[in-house]
This record gives C-alpha cells, sequence and structure tokens, in this order.
C-alpha cells in the first residue's frame, strides 16, 4: 500500500467511526435560513463600512497609524518589529505622520503592533500599492478598513453556522445567535476601523466550524483541508488563533478516540489531529519563534508592557474576582460611551438573565426526563455529542482568553470591547439557547413555529436597538466633525448603510412568511429546553443513518473527498 493509499484508508476509517453519530438532523441549513444569516451579517457589515469610509484616521486610540505602517513595511519588503517607525512620508501617508507628529513620546511612534503574525497586513498590501498608484492615500486606509468590515461581516454568519452544527434540529437558534452578535453597535463600529480582530475571530470561528462538520458528518479529504487551512489562516492573524488551533485539534483526536479505542484508532487520531494542528505550526509557528527571539516570549506582551510603561492596577487574581469590572465590560459589547448612564445596560442584563434562567430550566428538564429516556439509549454509544464537544471548545476557548485577558488588565493594559470580539460565538449561542428554552416553556402552538416567530421578535428588537445605537454614535461623530474621510463618495456610505437596514428588516421578516419543511422535524412537541442538539440522548435514541459520502467504496477509501 502506498502512502497516498495509507492516508486514504485513515481517512476511510475515521469517516465510518464518526458516522457513527447520528445524522437525522439535515447534513446543511435550509436556503431559507442561510439567507436569514447572510441578510443579518450583511446589516452589520453595512455598518462596519459605513464606519471605514467616513472616519478620520485614528491613529493611537484604534492603532491605525502602527496597523496602516504595518501594510506600508511589507510592501517595501520588510518584516517590522516594534522598534520599526511608523511610515512618515509626508506625501504619501499625510495622515499618519500627521498623528505621529502629535505624539508626545517617541514610543508612540513605532509600529507597536508589529507582535501581530502578518496575514491582516498582507490584505493590506494591495491597498498600498493602490493609494500609492491613484496618489490618494484614503484609499488604504478606507480599503485596509473595509477588509476589516467585511471579515466582521463573515463572522456574524459563521457564529450562526457554528449555532446551526450545534443545534441543526432547531434553525430558530441559528437565527437568534447570528442576531444577538450583529446587535453589539460598538463591535459593528470597532471593525470599521483598521484592525486585525475580527479577521482573527472570523478564522477562528471558521476552525470552530470545519471541526463541528466533521464531528457531525465525518471525515473527507475536504473538510480536513478546510480544517487545516482555517485554522492556518486563524493563527496566522493574531495569537488567539494558536488557542483555536490546539483545542480544536484536541477535540478532533479525542473523540475519535473515544469512537474508537483500538490501538489504530488511537494511530488515526494521532494522524489526524497532527494534520489538523500541524499544517497551522508549519505554516505560521516561525513568527511566533521569531517573537520569541526577539522579545522573550511569542506575544512580546512584556515587552511591549515595559516599553509603554504600564502601571499595574491589581493583581492577576483580584481581576479575575472582579464581577462588576467583567460585568461592565460586557454590558459595554452594548452600550457605547454615549449611552452609558441612560439604563440601556438594564436591557442587556435582563436579557442575559432570562437567557440564564431558561438554561437553567433546560438542566432541569433534562434531569427529570433523564430516567425516562436512559432506557431508550441503553445500546448508544459512550461518546461525547457534538453539542457537548462544540460547546465545552468554545468554553475552554473562552476561558483561556479571559485568563489571558485578566493577565492583560492586571499589568495595565486597557479592556477595549474588541477584545471580547473572540467570545461572542459563545455568548451568541448560549443566550439563544436559553431564550428559546424560555420560549419551549410556553405551551402554545407548535413549538417549531413558536420558537421561528419568537427568534423572529427578538432578532428584530435586537437588530432595531443596534440600529438606533449606531445612529447615536454616527450623531455624534458628525457632531464633532470626525466624519471627514473619503468627501468625493459621501452619499456611498448612507446607501450601503441603508441597504443594510433592509437587509434586517428582510431578516427578520422572512421567517414569518417563508415557511420552510425542512429545517426541523414538524412533530416536536412538549418541554425539552435542550431539544435539537446535535447528539442529545433523544437523538441518539434514534436509528443511526450514515451518509453515503461517508461510507468508503474500496481499500483506497475512493469515496473520503466526498462533499464537504
Amino acid at each position: 500500500m502506498t502512502p497516498s493509499d495509507q492516508g486514504s484508508h485513515v481517512m476511510s476509517h475515521a469517516a465510518a467511526v464518526l458516522s457513527a453519530e447520528p445524522t437525522e438532523a439535515p447534513a446543511r441549513p435550509s436556503a431559507r435560513l442561510v439567507t436569514v444569516l447572510a441578510l443579518l451579517a450583511a446589516f452589520a457589515a453595512s455598518m462596519s463600512l459605513y464606519v471605514a469610509t467616513t472616519q478620520a484616521l485614528s491613529y493611537h486610540a484604534r492603532d491605525e497609524g502602527p496597523n496602516a505602517s504595518y501594510a506600508i513595511s511589507l510592501l517595501a519588503g520588510d518584516l517590522p518589529t516594534i522598534d520599526t517607525p511608523v511610515a512618515h512620508d509626508r506625501a504619501r501617508f499625510p495622515q499618519i505622520t500627521r498623528g505621529a507628529n502629535r505624539e508626545e513620546f517617541d514610543r508612540h511612534r513605532m509600529i507597536w503592533t508589529a507582535n501581530h503574525p502578518p496575514l491582516y497586513y498582507l490584505l493590506g498590501v494591495p491597498w498600498v500599492a493602490l493609494a500609492d498608484a491613484l496618489e490618494n492615500p484614503h484609499v488604504l486606509i478606507a480599503g485596509m478598513r473595509a477588509v476589516s468590515a467585511l471579515a466582521y461581516g463573515a463572522l456574524v454568519f459563521l457564529v450562526g453556522l457554528i449555532a446551526f452544527e450545534v443545534t441543526p434540529r432547531r434553525p430558530a437558534a441559528a437565527m437568534l445567535a447570528t442576531a444577538i452578535t450583529a446587535s453589539p453597535a460598538v463591535l459593528a463600529v470597532a471593525a470599521g476601523f483598521i484592525m486585525n480582530d475580527s479577521l482573527a475571530v472570523a478564522a477562528s470561528s471558521l476552525t470552530v466550524l470545519a471541526t463541528l462538520r466533521i464531528l457531525r458528518l465525518g471525515v473527507t479529504r475536504n473538510r480536513m483541508i478546510v480544517m487545516a487551512v482555517a485554522g492556518t489562516l486563524a493563527a496566522a492573524t493574531k495569537a488567539p488563533g494558536v488557542i483555536t488551533v490546539i483545542m480544536c485539534g484536541a477535540a478532533l483526536g479525542v473523540t475519535l478516540l473515544l469512537r474508537d479505542r483500538t490501538r489504530m484508532g488511537l494511530l488515526r487520531a494521532a494522524w489526524l489531529t497532527a494534520i489538523a494542528t500541524g499544517v497551522p505550526g508549519v505554516a505560521i509557528g516561525w513568527f511566533y519563534l521569531r517573537n520569541i527571539v526577539l522579545y522573550g516570549d511569542a506575544t512580546a506582551s512584556s515587552a511591549l508592557l515595559e516599553r509603554y510603561q504600564r502601571v499595574q492596577v491589581d493583581t492577576w487574581f483580584e481581576v479575575m474576582t472582579a464581577p462588576r469590572f467583567w460585568h461592565g465590560w460586557y454590558d459595554h459589547l452594548w452600550v457605547p460611551l454615549q449611552l452609558r448612564g441612560t439604563g440601556l445596560h438594564w436591557i442587556i442584563d435582563v436579557i442575559t438573565f432570562v437567557a440564564l434562567l431558561g438554561l437553567v430550566l433546560g438542566v432541569v428538564a433534562r434531569l427529570r426526563d433523564h430516567g425516562r429516556e436512559r432506557g431508550l439509549v441503553v445500546s448508544a454509544p459512550r461518546v461525547p455529542s457534538v453539542a457537548t464537544v462544540g460547546l465545552l471548545v468554545l468554553i475552554a476557548h473562552a476561558f483561556v482568553i479571559i485568563v489571558n485577558l485578566a493577565q492583560f488588565r492586571s499589568g495595565g493594559g486597557n479592556p477595549h470591547e474588541r477584545y471580547l470580539m473572540t467570545i461572542m460565538p459563545l455568548v451568541a449561542i448560549v443566550l439563544a439557547v436559553g431564550l428559546l428554552a424560555i420560549v419551549d416553556a410556553v405551551p402554545w402552538g407548535e413549538i417549531r413555529r413558536r420558537e421561528e416567530i419568537a427568534a423572529a421578535l427578538v432578532s428584530a428588537f435586537l437588530v432595531g436597538m443596534a440600529a438606533a445605537t449606531f445612529a447615536t454614535w454616527v450623531r455624534t461623530q458628525i457632531h464633532f466633525g470626525a466624519d471627514r474621510l473619503l468627501p468625493e463618495i459621501r452619499p456611498l456610505p448612507y446607501v450601503v448603510l441603508g441597504i443594510g437596514v433592509l437587509c434586517a428588516l428582510a431578516a427578520v421578516l422572512l421567517p414569518l412568511v417563508w415557511r420552510s419543511r425542512g429545517d426541523a422535524p414538524r412533530n416536536s412537541t412538549g418541554l425539552d429546553p435542550l431539544r435539537g442538539f446535535a447528539g442529545s440522548p433523544a437523538a441518539l435514541a434514534r436509528p443511526s443513518r450514515v451518509a453515503r459520502s461517508l461510507v468508503p467504496r474500496d481499500r483506497a477509501g475512493s469515496n473520503v473527498g466526498g462533499p464537504a
């Protein structure tokens, strides 16, 4: 058997092992659901695109000067360090030069963002070249911002797909999770500036999505390629992407091993885990080794904290155990500076409380029904479900991020709201499932239709709140004269924003007027707030169907490259 045949055989066996997961749920979301998710994503992206094409350069507060200078250095053939000066060519980049000249200290005239991997900044290189060709420096600023804005729209869409993989029999949960992700106008504004956060979180979300599809539907060559490429993109954009790669690789390997605990199963799990983590490691690991050599750690955080003379505000433990700090940071995702003290945070707190109450109801209902279902699942494999694995990956990833943020804050770092963008997939899915659990507890009508109507109404409220919050921010910027970028295309940003609002309206109306037969079972009844999770006890009790694309046709596994 050739090495190629051996690799195909490994894929084939892994597919057969993973296909033990029940596949009664639809393999893909319906056209209606995909349309709704895309419309909500377009709404979120439209707000970010408005910011990208109207706001003056924010040199220091949003790191735009150093971020743009990173891309400029790459075009010149140099990979910058945190000691590299920002662009000082007044003729080519007057906004960056003016911003640097206003800084009091030389350390603020350096590319302090050079500790980040180069992927986002490589995407900015064509915009640098285009700005030079057109002799219009605004093109560089708007172009790099547009990359971030579109990545934010992609993130909103991907969160909905992740929610679908976790709860494939509850399309309303996917819609609501997407609306929740699109609702923080503060994040939409942040994504409209030159920053790598939205691209990094979108790539990490794609990695999680690829992992969950493999666990739910089985291993194919295409899915493994998507997982490896997505992991590479995540790790090549920002350091938290490395955490995503490690956790998704571990989740794949552990789940495979639990489903096939033989020696051969161990080897196959190790091989596929090595692919999922090794490809990103080989592709971008050199950059983190470079940081260790230059600064002493993989993220250069110690060197940056020392250079910018950050003063320790509290110990790490004190920050981690400060509920008022975390509560305020969480609320500020939805409450911009202009609206603090208006009571908007109470709305966020009430929604969160109701969702958490719904999760408690779901757990109680599951425990109550466990005895009745136990007899049905005696023969089911004792392996973690896709929902369990997915939520554990998201929870573990969020915990590591929060620990790192606490360390950053204790060292004197500023708690920018965009840093919490990384945990939005978990926040959105938990809130969506919790809110729908309350809806499920209401004995009215057919449960799937009830969820659709509730999801549409809650989504309408959330996007309306986002639009109103964003409008307040826009009025403030106009009042202070900050909307002075690209005046020659001034009507276009408002057209984009109007299209985004129309997309939001269509998204919340579509589930009410377009009835779909394939989203979920039509005979779901009764109180089961956690129903619909992939691999739930009730689902494991049903006869499993193995997708044809996962069944190898020969020893060489010629069918492992089936549909992704």
